[in-house]
């Protein structure tokens, strides 16, 4: 026989999940009202249905409140003509120069993205040793130089095939020593 103690908490539980079937139940019942006064039919809604009716209600939530884009917004269309506006003729923004990474002294190469005093630094110093550098791929062996940054300095750079040593001490050796890698 079980102790007032346990058939308090016994009642207990049993009352708790008596009090989760019915607010289950209630909230069944009204999916069910809500999903058949939106579609205009009393059918029976199965666990699909309620499954689509839980996506549709997420799309139409995520288009009630859309997230903010640091984009231009198109121009609203008039509301007497339903046309778009005229807008003054816009000038194209001209990129900016490509930098001749064969010419360029070290504050001009600290201009690119991703390229602090240090790293102009080291290319022209790689550049100094080595020679000039051929396409973007021979930017690689300068130390902190990596395939995303080679991506993103691609349109950026130009490789003239000259080099402009910084010091007048003679010319530049052209030979290369690659790093042995294991």
């Amino acid at each position: 026989m079980a102790t007032k103690q346990e058939r308090i908490a016994l009642s207990f539980l049993t009352g708790l999940a008596l009090t989760a079937v019915a607010v289950r139940a209630v909230g069944v019942h009204r999916f069910e009202a809500e999903v058949a006064q939106a579609t205009g039919t009393a059918a029976q809604v199965g666990v699909a249905d309620r499954a689509l009716a839980a996506q549709i209600a997420a799309v139409d939530s995520a288009r009630a409140n859309p997230k903010r884009r640091k984009t231009k917004a198109a121009p609203r269309s008039s509301s007497r003509t339903g046309r778009t506006p005229r807008l003054p003729q816009e000038v194209a923004p001209t990129p900016p120069p490509r930098v001749d990474v064969n010419a360029a002294t070290a504050q001009e190469l600290e201009q690119l993205p991703r390229v602090g005093p240090a790293l102009a630094k080291r290319i022209v110093e790689w550049r100094e040793r080595h020679g000039p550098f051929n396409s973007p791929d021979d930017l690689r062996h300068v130390r902190g130089i990596g395939p995303s940054t080679v991506r993103l300095l691609d349109s950026l750079v130009t490789f003239s095939g000259r080099h402009r040593p910084l010091h007048s001490e003679g010319a530049p050796s052209l030979e290369y020593h690659p790093k042995t890698v294991f």
